[in-house]
């Protein structure tokens, strides 16, 4: 990959006129700070370089607007914050703060304004969905780095671009962070960027101030109930990609998936349809003005699958080294909306092959006679997936060692137990990342959806069921 490095805002790489970078966003300003000097834009009043705009956004716990003084404290030049950070801490008539109504939609519109809008100097794509977002983002960077263009990859496992890895903290980064790693790509000769974007970002517009050339929506099952409270909300959260301020590009669909279908009804022609099918039934849901990607003609085995790609650009044969049929649609939607980006089939298809998989994705990992594959499966219908794809090819027993995260959706986790009960042939029931709530009441609430006499055990510790489950295979 040669040299790595960590991208940081060098303070004395740029600066702006406080009253052109307010203008972007539409954002009145007092004469007094129109010729302030800004440096860099952050949202994070802990990590201020000098002369910076800080951004205060609320969030879901604490309104970071109300941090203003000790960011002006601490070297920023202006405070822009919210209604409520100002009455709850109103500042002075000499204090440079500026009074928004929607800080969190400024933050990323200024940091975009501030890095020249890097969005607009490369192909953004964006994936969205509950379960496929990374496995489809490494399959748009490795497709599109085999042909040639230069790609970013921002996303749950790290950001990263020729000669540059950098740690991520979140599937989606803030939004001032999002603007400067992609500002510092298109530095770097960057020419696409495949990014994950999650339905919290959507919800607390990290995503503003980003124009996205493709988008792609996976799926929807449950998840998230915690922050979005009911799955109208979800979807309306991850709906916002595909808005035309947004997405000015084309829309790849999953059409097998039902909110999937609802979404394309409602974006048209902005929209191509995926479904593995035969093209006889290519019409078996409802059509809009929109083209339609399919597979058909598979053939699934140990070793991966075989079939034959139909598109509006033309058709060719592949041949996948992933297994499971939710990997076959991410495929689909990879080659789908590279293909609106202008790239050409026959060559998308010959790189197929060579995909090198995804860690934690359907990993398959070295053990003496037995099979072991980790997959990060967190959802009802993820977990349903994975242990669907390995079914047909289990010799003996299938066991699932798998366990819930705390402070999470608490609904899903009786409805995973039901998945696993279904699919495998014994459970091993574990703690999953428990945070603050006690890791036995969380195994509770598992097996509450465990059938009557389902064969499990319960063991909190993840290592120890990890060891157990190999022993019990061998």
């Amino acid at each position: 990959m040669g040299t790595v490095s960590i991208v940081g805002v060098d303070p004395m790489a740029a600066s702006m006129r406080l009253h052109h970078l307010l203008k972007t966003a539409a954002i009145p300003i007092p004469l007094s700070m129109a010729d302030l000097e800004i440096r860099a834009v952050s949202g994070d009043s802990r990590r201020l370089p000098p002369a910076a705009l800080f951004v205060g956004v609320p969030g879901t716990h604490v309104d970071g607007g109300e941090y203003w003084s000790s960011s002006l404290a601490g070297g920023a030049a202006v405070a822009v914050v919210g209604p409520q950070a100002a009455r709850k801490h109103p500042p002075g008539p000499e204090d440079p703060v500026v009074v928004v109504d929607d800080p969190a939609a400024c933050l990323g519109r200024l940091a975009s304004a501030f890095h020249g809008h890097p969005s607009r100097h490369l192909q953004l794509v964006g994936v969205t969905g509950t379960n496929g977002k990374t496995t489809t983002t490494h399959w748009i960077e490795h497709l599109s780095t085999a042909m040639g263009t230069s790609t970013a990859l921002l996303g749950t496992l790290g950001n990263r671009w020729p000669g540059t890895v950098i740690k991520a903290g979140h599937t989606t980064a803030p939004a001032d962070v999002v603007q400067g790693h992609l500002a510092q790509a298109v530095a770097d000769g960057v020419q696409r960027a495949a990014m994950e974007v999650s339905s919290h970002a959507l919800a607390q517009q990290r995503v503003a101030g980003l124009v996205f050339a493709g988008a792609v929506f996976t799926n929807l099952s449950q998840d998230h109930l915690d922050f979005h409270g009911d799955m109208a909300s979800y979807f309306q959260a991850k709906a916002r990609l595909f808005a035309a301020d947004t997405l000015h590009g084309q829309a790849v669909i999953n059409c097998e998936d039902p909110y999937g279908r609802r979404l394309y009804q409602q974006l048209g022609s902005k929209a191509w349809g995926c479904r593995l099918v035969d093209p006889r039934q290519r019409h078996r849901y409802p059509s809009n003005s929109g083209a339609e990607l399919l597979m058909c003609d598979l053939v699934m085995g140990a070793r991966g699958v075989e079939g034959r790609l139909v598109s509006p650009m033309g058709e060719g044969r592949f041949r996948s080294p992933m297994l499971g049929r939710f990997n076959l649609m991410n495929l689909l939607q990879a080659v789908g909306v590279l293909l609106a980006c202008g790239a050409p089939l026959p060559p998308l298809l010959e790189h197929v092959p060579h995909f090198g998989g995804v860690p934690g994705r359907m990993e398959s990992i070295a053990a003496p006679d037995i099979t072991v594959v980790v997959d990060y499966a967190h959802t009802p219908d993820g977990l349903a997936n994975a242990l669907q794809a390995l079914r047909p090819f289990v010799v003996g027993r299938l066991i699932c060692v798998f366990g819930c995260g705390g402070d999470r959706d608490r609904g899903k986790r009786p409805l995973m137990a039901a998945a696993a009960a279904e699919l495998a042939d014994e459970l091993v029931i574990t703690s999953d990342n428990p945070r603050t709530e006690d890791p036995q009441g969380i195994l509770d609430e598992i097996c509450a959806g465990l059938p009557t006499g389902t064969p499990h055990r319960r063991e909190p510790g993840r290592s120890l069921a990890i060891h157990k489950a190999v022993v019990q295979a061998a």
